[in-house]
């Protein structure tokens, strides 16, 4: 297979100091960075992170914090741990809205830290007890951790500057039995931009027995704001995603996907086989799967997404990633007066298997400290000759 604007099959930047590893050998090398981008990166100069108020809402005023390293340039809210905006080069990449009030009356989740449990299931066990948590979707499912989740909560932000990088950590308490969720436990969520790249890193403690699975959920399109992303090419690096129920539920069930319409290991255009008749994507009018990666520990790449000129690189600690391709749109206008319309953005959201108490038995162990680490870095893509 070939793809005529860039290097994708076979060639992708890794950091061996970082310990980030490719694991297929049959598409990718391990390449060093460009000298050129390294020094881009020694050369930028940071400006202080600007903070100004984004908007009034009913929970309180939202604050918006800018940081621009003159690569890139990222606006996070306090309300959600939002990315409101991540600008590269003149070009907006992530979907969103202009006030507070439309994050939280939207059950999009745009650009939200999502907690204390993403996707979907119905209870949380813990040692064979059952812990009945918030049902917030069809009345019957508990989706990215019910009506008032983390990206419902205003959370405190610290900002930092340390050498090239710009960055917020940002800290919320979430109460016993909030959501139903057992225990009180301390969060937080750091966010840094460094060069060209994104990465967060999550960190959370409770005095009892619980379950974590966070994740980011920005949207992304990257030719900018309009348009869909049928065209974008994909990679995940998976031979298998879960099973779900009539539910969206995942069953524990693990399904080979190869050479399949889910299969993304030989990268493809996302709507290539987006409107398939299978039975994990046509109920849910196309992309909403979990994938378990391959991994074999440490950081390794998630998942590779290409634009018209743009690249977008995923890794993480985290075993599974949720491709997600915008199938249910909302009413009302996006930024910049877009509408919402079907597939105008993707989720690549870095996670946990979903409803893992029940699948596997694992919960967080009081006084233990749930952590995952996720990087996004864009890559400036161009013509082959």
């Amino acid at each position: 297979m070939s793809f005529p604007r860039s290097t994708f099959p076979d060639r992708f930047k890794s950091d061996p100091s970082e310990n980030r590893r490719i694991d297929n050998p049959r598409f990718f090398c391990i390449m060093k960075k460009e000298k050129n981008e390294e020094d881009a990166l020694t050369r930028t100069e940071h400006m202080p992170v600007k903070t100004y108020r984004f908007s009034e809402s009913s929970r309180g005023p939202v604050t918006a914090y800018e940081l621009d390293n003159g690569q890139t340039a990222l606006t996070v809210l306090d309300l959600g741990c939002v990315v409101q905006k991540w600008v590269f080069q003149n070009r907006d990449i992530v979907c969103g809205f202009e006030d507070a009030d439309s994050y939280l009356g939207s059950g999009t989740y745009y650009g939200a830290m999502i907690g204390r449990c993403c996707n979907r299931m119905h209870s949380v066990k813990i040692k064979d007890k059952e812990y009945p948590v918030t049902p917030n979707e069809n009345g019957t499912n508990h989706l990215h951790g019910g009506r008032n989740g983390f990206d419902k909560k205003l959370w405190d932000v610290r900002p930092f500057e340390n050498g090239n990088a710009l960055g917020l950590v940002m800290t919320t308490v979430s109460p016993d039995g909030e959501e139903g969720y057992p225990g009180t436990l301390n969060v937080t969520v750091t966010y840094t931009l460094r060069g060209t790249e994104l990465t967060i890193e999550c960190d959370a403690v409770s005095d009892a027995d619980t379950a974590v699975n966070m994740t980011n959920h920005m949207y992304f399109n990257l030719n900018g704001p309009g348009g869909d992303i049928l065209d974008h090419m994909m990679y995940i690096p998976a031979w298998y995603a879960s099973e779900c129920d009539d539910l969206h539920i995942p069953t524990g069930k693990h399904l080979p996907i190869w050479d399949g319409p889910l299969d993304f290991n030989k990268p493809k255009k996302i709507g290539k086989d987006i409107h398939a008749n299978h039975p994990m994507l046509t109920p849910w009018r196309g992309y909403d799967n979990n994938y378990l990666l391959r991994k074999s520990g440490g950081m390794t790449l998630a998942a590779r997404a290409e634009g018209k000129d743009l690249a977008l690189e995923v890794l993480t600690d985290l075993p599974c990633l949720q491709l997600y391709t915008g199938n249910y749109p909302e009413d009302g206008p996006m930024k910049y007066g877009l509408p919402q319309t079907p597939y105008r953005a993707f989720c690549l959201e870095t996670q946990m298997e979903p409803d893992f108490t029940h699948i596997d038995g694992t919960y967080l162990p009081a006084g233990e400290h749930y952590k995952c680490k996720t990087i996004y870095r864009l890559e400036r893509i161009t013509e082959k000759d």
